[in-house]
């Protein structure tokens, strides 16, 4: 939670005083969601980000098959993938801290990609809260009951994605490496199960895409899909515009 509150107080103070005002004098709080967060949201259950959801869901489901067989393989450390001053140092990389910094940077920099970077690491940090609550996964190492989805892996590849979006596979790429690397080192540190990891990839993926595809124009023909919550349950409201 106080990475999120940390995230949200950083990135007001930097779009406020960005060269060019994004909000064109709007109070900030409503423009972050009637004009960033909410068509984000809405706009993200387009096919690619159903697939990224229905791909990642079950590769979260088949890296759950394996999960006590991984732990057990590294709990025998002649079997870890790498050290743990490797592994410690890749937690911090991937604490969400580096993130925001390159977010920040971009919003001074190169503010519309910053400011999609942004809001896409801000919802990737809400569902993160949120499922980890929800949910209750007690880690591999016990220390608490906040295991699933990993927040490590969800930000890494929030940004690795948004990178990739903004500036292609030649930063894109390393970036995805980076990600994947420090969500090893969770797994390798027994701090995760990899079913954590693997969720936690796919939540940062689909934001990452949700938050770049926002600000452009949909095409003719397109199918909009939208969850719709009522009292017993959830609803999917399914338009084709022509």
């Amino acid at each position: 939670m106080r990475w999120f509150i940390s995230l949200l107080m950083i990135f007001s103070v930097q779009v406020a005083q960005a060269f060019d005002d994004p909000t064109d004098g709007k109070p900030f709080v409503p423009w972050l969601w009637e004009d960033q967060l909410k068509p984000t949201i809405q706009n993200s259950f387009d096919t690619t980000g159903l697939a990224i959801l229905a791909s990642g869901a079950g590769a979260t489901v088949l890296a759950h098959q394996y999960d006590d067989t991984i732990y057990r393989h590294n709990k025998r450390e002649d079997h870890l993938l790498m050290d743990g001053d490797t592994a410690n140092f890749l937690g911090w990389l991937g604490n969400g801290q580096v993130g925001i910094g390159i977010a920040i940077g971009q919003l001074f920099l190169d503010q519309e990609n910053g400011i999609k970077h942004g809001r896409a690491l801000i919802l990737t940090s809400v569902s993160h809260i949120t499922l980890a609550t929800a949910v209750h996964r007690e880690r591999p190492n016990g220390a608490n009951d906040l295991s699933f989805p990993s927040g490590h892996a969800s930000s890494a590849f929030t940004t690795a994605g948004s990178l990739a979006y903004a500036y292609g596979w030649k930063v894109g790429l390393p970036a995805y490496l980076a990600a994947t690397t420090i969500s090893l080192s969770r797994v390798n540190e027994n701090v995760h199960w990899m079913s954590d990891v693997v969720a936690g990839a796919a939540i940062g993926i689909y934001w990452a895409h949700a938050s770049f595809q926002t600000d452009v124009k949909h095409s003719e023909n397109e199918a909009r899909w939208m969850p719709i919550p009522f009292d017993d349950g959830l609803m999917i409201s399914y338009s084709l515009s022509f």
